[in-house]
């Protein structure tokens, strides 16, 4: 007569779980304290979130700056259903909130002058202590580096407009837990409130010349200026800049905005205003090593009214938004787009971010994290 097994062999328990969502996860954690051993493993939160990018369990946040700073969770799997999530709430009174970035399952929120890292799907949240630099952020990234999470801070980065001002720029590290002033030097101006995206834990921002004295007016009161995007990286603490595609052609003719394009850097092209021109370009940094490292991949129109991409999803997917202020996920393989519901209207201030779930803490500091595919 055959002994029946009282339990699985570890090995085989440790597999079925890294299967598993962090939401079950999280319920498991209470079962034993063994189980709630393993899952606080800091091998087990890395291999989990190998997992879950190999099978690309990405979602989308989609940010709306009305009612309440609503934030609405998308599904790869489930592209008709959002659900509704809510940021942390601090005793601090919030009346401005943007998604920095999100990273590994962490989300930096910045409100005001206060910043938080998140993790939605474990719920924890952390409140940065005071920068040490009062002076007002201009922009802001978050980004990530073999075993430590960082935020940077450029404060007074208008002196390329001024002239007089000294630009200064802080790191925080999770590894730390505290913030430092770096010698980095910001080698354009950025506008961006934060970072356009995170690939690969590096943010990345679009950046510009001076506005003066060089301006160059062209026909429609056109502005033409030196335009750049601007990553940092996060291991040797520098800016690097490239330039545009077209830089010396027709980009100025076109708005612009960062996104992610099959694992690439995306600089997708559009029209602000009513024009001839009505189509989208989607152009992808091949290698920022070399002068011509950018190569268009996508032209999408012409549109019978303005639309506005916001970023791109998985394969090939791009998040637009029409003039009656919808949400849609164009697919150009098949040429069609797709409305997207969100829990709040979205409006002209609606942001995303690309996101996947993950049990990293939000602490950060996982050595075992330097192997695993970023997001």
């Amino acid at each position: 007569m055959e002994t029946r097994t009282e339990y699985l062999p570890e090995e085989i328990l440790t597999d079925i779980l890294l299967r598993l969502p962090v939401k079950s996860l999280m319920r498991f954690r209470l079962v034993c304290k063994s189980w709630f051993t393993l899952l606080k493993n800091p091998n087990f939160i890395a291999t989990h979130l190998n997992y879950s990018s190999a099978y690309n369990c990405n979602h989308l946040l989609v940010h709306t700056q009305a009612e309440n700073h609503t934030i609405s969770l998308l599904s790869n799997k489930t592209l008709n259903v959002t659900l509704k999530i809510d940021s942390p709430r601090t005793p601090k009174v919030v009346e401005r909130e943007v998604i920095v970035g999100s990273c590994n399952g962490l989300v930096c929120l910045s409100r005001d002058s206060e910043i938080v890292l998140w993790n939605p799907a474990t719920k924890e949240h952390k409140v940065l202590p005071t920068p040490s630099i009062s002076t007002e952020c201009r922009s802001i990234g978050f980004g990530f580096h073999v075993e430590d999470y960082k935020v940077v801070r450029m404060v007074n980065s208008n002196y390329l407009v001024s002239g007089k001002i000294t630009p200064k720029v802080e790191v925080y590290s999770t590894s730390s837990g505290s913030w430092r002033v770096i010698n980095a030097i910001i080698p354009c101006y950025v506008e961006q409130r934060k970072c356009s995206v995170v690939l690969k834990g590096v943010p990345y921002w679009l950046g510009f010349g001076p506005i003066c004295p060089n301006t160059i007016f062209v026909p429609r009161r056109e502005v033409l200026r030196d335009e750049f995007v601007l990553s940092f990286d996060m291991g040797n603490e520098v800016f690097l800049q490239v330039d545009v595609p077209g830089a010396k052609d027709y980009h100025y003719k076109y708005s612009k905005k960062l996104g992610v394009y099959n694992e690439s850097v995306a600089i997708m092209y559009y029209p602000s205003y009513e024009k001839d021109i009505r189509f989208i370009e989607l152009w992808v940094m091949k290698d920022h090593v070399v002068d011509e490292c950018w190569v268009q991949v996508l032209r999408i129109g012409p549109f019978s009214t303005l639309w506005t991409p916001l970023g791109c999803w998985e394969n090939g997917v791009v998040i637009l938004q029409n003039h009656k202020d919808e949400l849609l996920l164009y697919d150009p393989i098949i040429g069609k787009a797709e409305a997207v519901p969100t829990n709040g209207a979205p409006m002209f201030s609606t942001s995303i971010a690309t996101y996947m779930e993950s049990l990293v803490p939000v602490d950060g500091g996982n050595k075992d994290l330097k192997e695993t595919k970023f997001v």
